[in-house]
C-alpha cells in the first residue's frame, strides 16, 4: 500500500464518489503507481488517479472508469456514480460557484414563461424527468444515433448542474434526445434566446454593481 492520504471529510464536494473509489483501492491493495502501470494509457498517471479520489474535484469520467476497472469494479457502475456526482447540486468544485440555482424537484416551468437561465434549467430537468430520467450516456447515444447533433455527456453534466448555459445546438439535441417532437423545437429555441438575453442582462447589472 502507498502512503496514507489525508482523511476524506463529508464536506468534500465529491465525497460519495471519492469514498467509493477509495474503498475500491483499499480492497485491491494497489498503490496509485501500480494502478497507473496496469491502466497503461495517457491521462491516467498515478498523480491523476490519486487526485480522482481526493473528493475536492470532479475527475474525468474516463479516469473514474479506469480507476474502477483496475480495482475490479464494473465500468458501468463507475459511469453511473460519476454522472450522479456530476449532476448533483452539491457536487461542485470548491471555489466554483454555480451559475444557476438548483431546480425545484417535481416542477418545470412552461417554455413560454422561460426568461432566465434558471427557468431554462428547470424546464430541462423536467423534460428529462418526463422522459424516464435517461442517463447522460444514453442521451448522448440517442443524439448520435439519430443524427440530432453532438451531445457530449461531460458538457451536459455541467449544464444540468447549473455551471453553464447550454449552447443552442446542444439544447436542441438534448430536447430531441429526450423525445420532444420536432414541432416543439421552435419553442425551445425561443426559450433559449430569452434565457440568454436574461443572462446577459444579469451580468451587465452585476458588473455595474461591482463597479
Amino acid at each position: 500500500m502507498g502512503r496514507r492520504k489525508a482523511d476524506l471529510t463529508e464536506s468534500a464536494p465529491y465525497f460519495e464518489l471519492a469514498r467509493w473509489l477509495r474503498s475500491l483501492r483499499e480492497r485491491s491493495g494497489l498503490t496509485y503507481r501500480e494502478m497507473a502501470d496496469r491502466v497503461g494509457r495517457p491521462g491516467c498517471s498515478a498523480v491523476t488517479l490519486s487526485r480522482a479520489d481526493s473528493g475536492s474535484v470532479l475527475p474525468k469520467c474516463a479516469v473514474v472508469e479506469a480507476y474502477a476497472a483496475v480495482c475490479g469494479a464494473a465500468e458501468h457502475e463507475a459511469r453511473s456514480r460519476w454522472e450522479k456526482s456530476a449532476t448533483s447540486p452539491g457536487g461542485r468544485d470548491r471555489g466554483t460557484a454555480p451559475l444557476l440555482s438548483a431546480p425545484r424537484r417535481g416542477r418545470g416551468r412552461r417554455l413560454e414563461l422561460v426568461y432566465e437561465p434558471a427557468h431554462l434549467l428547470e424546464a430541462m430537468h423536467r423534460l428529462r424527468h418526463d422522459a424516464g430520467h435517461p442517463s447522460l450516456r444514453e442521451l448522448q447515444d440517442r443524439a448520435r444515433g439519430s443524427g440530432f447533433g453532438p451531445l457530449p455527456r461531460s458538457t451536459l453534466a455541467d449544464v444540468l448542474a447549473g455551471l453553464r448555459l447550454p449552447s443552442e445546438p446542444l439544447l436542441i439535441s438534448y430536447a430531441l434526445a429526450c423525445g420532444q417532437p420536432r414541432h416543439r423545437i421552435h419553442a425551445w429555441r425561443a426559450a433559449w434566446g430569452r434565457a440568454r438575453r436574461g443572462d446577459t442582462e444579469q451580468r451587465v447589472v452585476g458588473a455595474r454593481l461591482a463597479g
